[in-house]
């Protein structure tokens, strides 16, 4: 019996660009699923809708079974701080929230379906990445597309995730390993978030006495005050202005958008 086919989309470019390519291709997908941590920007959520409708197909959201919460101000089990409470995700340990909101559901989702062949969006320049296990497949790697290839692709389909006007990299807002570029771009543009990142800090102080970030939010709250602007990261070709308005002309968003990265 022929196995199940996945889709781990997660809404990035290169995932996306693997997903309608093999659609364009006529390949077997039996299921497409997003593993949701609850604490992606509102514009992913907008453009997942957004693919389903494109796509006709639903897509289907996974969830953690334990809350944030539960792991954050639950007890650390081994090591030297056993039994203290767990705290923030830490910037120079793997983080126990991907593990847990991401690779768990995706995993126990593959087992519920005898072991699916999961179709993973690693672009060709990014083979670093890459598992030796024969359920996973790298369907980039195998037409040898790159991340500009998968940019250049969504860009003719008008397809193109908004969230990469401001962002290099797509995740969770308040995540430790965000460049302190992209920090600013929460603080600027959203500031709910931006206050929720504060209360983590707050808590996490109170009951760890760490930082969430590698500088605190007060230091880069006065820096980002002061007008200190952290440097733009290099994007890719698209996300030069006036390509920008090409893709996303008629987008209400672009505005504030191009008025927050560009000037």
């Amino acid at each position: 019996m022929e196995k199940e086919v996945i889709i781990n989309f997660s809404g990035g470019k290169d995932s996306t660009a693997m997903l309608l390519r093999m659609i364009e291709l006529g390949e077997r997908i039996d299921y497409i699923v997003f593993a949701d941590t609850g604490f992606e920007y509102p514009e992913l959520y907008e453009y997942i809708k957004k693919i389903e409708k494109h796509i006709n197909r639903p897509i289907t959201i996974l969830k953690a079974e334990k809350s944030f919460d539960d792991w954050r101000f639950g007890e650390l089990t081994r090591g030297k701080d056993k039994g203290k409470q767990r705290g923030f995700p830490q910037v120079l340990t793997p983080c126990y929230w991907m593990r847990e909101s991401k690779f768990k559901p995706i995993d126990k989702f593959r087992q519920e379906h005898n072991n699916a062949i999961s179709c993973i969006g690693i672009a060709s320049d990014e083979k670093d990445r890459v598992q030796k296990d024969t359920s996973l497949r790298y369907p980039l790697i195998e037409w040898g597309w790159t991340e500009q290839d998968c940019v250049n692709y969504l860009n003719k389909l008008k397809l193109l995730n908004p969230l990469y006007i401001n962002f290099k990299r797509i995740g969770c807002f308040m995540c430790p390993k965000q460049s302190d570029y992209a920090k600013w771009v929460t603080w600027k543009q959203y500031p709910e978030l931006w206050g929720k990142v504060r209360e983590f800090e707050k808590e996490n102080l109170e009951s760890t006495n760490r930082n969430i970030f590698l500088r605190s939010v007060e230091e880069l709250e006065k820096e980002f005050n002061s007008g200190k602007k952290p440097k733009i990261p290099k994007t890719y070709e698209c996300f030069e202005c006036k390509g920008v308005r090409k893709v996303f002309e008629g987008d209400k968003s672009l505005n504030q958008f191009c008025e927050v990265t560009f000037n």
